[in-house]
C-alpha cells in the first residue's frame, strides 16, 4: 500500500515538475510541427476576430509561444507576458509571475489566455488575477483545450510526456465557474477543430467530413475552445433623501398638580 501510495505521489510531482519546468518548451516545440502550426494559425485568427471590434490602450497576452502574432486590432498597445526571458523574445514582453502580474488594477482592456491555463500549477489564481488587471467592461478570452473530445480521447491514451497532452485540458463547465468566482460574466463560447489530432496534413483531410458535419451544430466537443468573459462591476444608484416639512410637536396640556394650585 505504501509502495502504491509512493508510486501516486511520485507521479504527481512529476507531472507538477512537467508542468512547472519542461512543458513551455515542449508547447513550443510542438507548435513549429504541421499540427502544430495549423493550430496557431487557426487560434490567432480566432482570437483576432473576437478582439477586432475593441477600443483601447492595453493588450496583453498569456502563451506557451514565445511569439504570438496579433495584428489585427486597434489597441494602441501590448504586452507579452512571460515565465522567464528567452532568446528571441519580442520587444513588448514582461517577464512575471502568472498569479503576480506588475499590472494596476482595472488598467487593461483585453486579456488573452492562450494555452496558459493549461500548463499553469495554479490556473485558478492566474484567471483571478487576469480579472483583477481588466478595467471595467474588459474582456478576458481563454483559450485551451477540451477534454470532451477526439483531443481528449487521445490524451488518454498518451503518457502525457509531451505536448500538448502534457497540459491540463480544464473543462469548459469548470471554467465557467472560475469566471463566475472571478467576477467574469461569460459572453461568448465557441468550439474549433472538431477534426481528430492527426499530423499529416493528408490525413487530416479525410477527416475533414467530421469538422463540416459538427461545426454547424455548434456541439461542444471541439478540440479546442474559446472563452469571451467580460468584467463586471456593481453600478449603484444614489438616492436622494426625500426631505420632509418639520412638524412642531406640541406636547399636551396637563392639569396643574394640587401643590402647584396651593402655591
Amino acid at each position: 500500500m505504501n509502495n502504491k501510495n509512493d508510486a501516486l505521489t511520485s507521479f504527481s510531482v512529476e507531472n507538477h515538475c512537467m508542468l512547472n519546468d519542461q512543458s513551455r518548451q515542449l508547447f513550443q516545440t510542438w507548435y513549429k510541427t504541421e499540427l502544430g502550426q495549423s493550430l496557431s494559425d487557426l487560434e490567432c485568427s480566432e482570437i483576432e476576430r473576437e478582439i477586432d471590434h475593441a477600443v483601447g490602450y492595453y493588450l496583453v497576452v498569456q502563451s506557451p509561444l514565445n511569439a504570438i502574432s496579433l495584428d489585427q486590432h486597434r489597441l494602441r498597445e501590448s504586452i507579452l507576458i512571460v515565465p522567464e526571458l528567452e532568446l528571441g523574445a519580442p520587444k513588448n514582453v514582461v517577464v512575471a509571475k502568472a498569479n503576480e502580474l506588475p499590472l494596476e488594477s482595472d488598467g487593461v482592456d483585453v486579456h488573452v489566455l492562450h494555452h496558459t491555463l493549461d500548463l499553469s500549477l495554479t490556473p485558478h489564481d492566474d484567471l483571478r488575477e487576469a480579472a483583477r488587471t481588466l478595467l471595467p467592461s474588459g474582456k478576458l478570452i481563454v483559450i485551451g483545450f477540451n477534454p470532451w473530445s477526439l483531443w481528449g480521447i487521445r490524451r488518454l491514451f498518451s503518457k502525457r510526456m509531451k505536448a500538448p497532452w502534457c497540459g491540463r485540458f480544464i473543462g469548459h463547465r469548470r471554467l465557467e465557474d472560475w469566471l463566475k468566482v472571478a467576477g467574469l460574466t461569460l459572453e461568448k463560447k465557441r468550439f474549433l477543430h472538431y477534426e481528430p489530432p492527426l499530423q499529416k496534413a493528408a490525413w487530416r483531410q479525410r477527416c475533414h467530413w467530421i469538422e463540416r458535419l459538427l461545426s454547424p451544430f455548434k456541439l461542444p466537443f471541439g478540440g479546442i475552445y474559446i472563452m469571451t468573459a467580460t468584467k463586471q462591476t456593481r453600478r449603484y444608484i444614489p438616492l436622494k433623501p426625500r426631505w420632509k416639512s418639520a412638524r412642531v410637536r406640541v406636547p399636551p396640556f396637563t392639569k396643574p398638580a394640587a401643590k402647584e394650585m396651593k402655591d
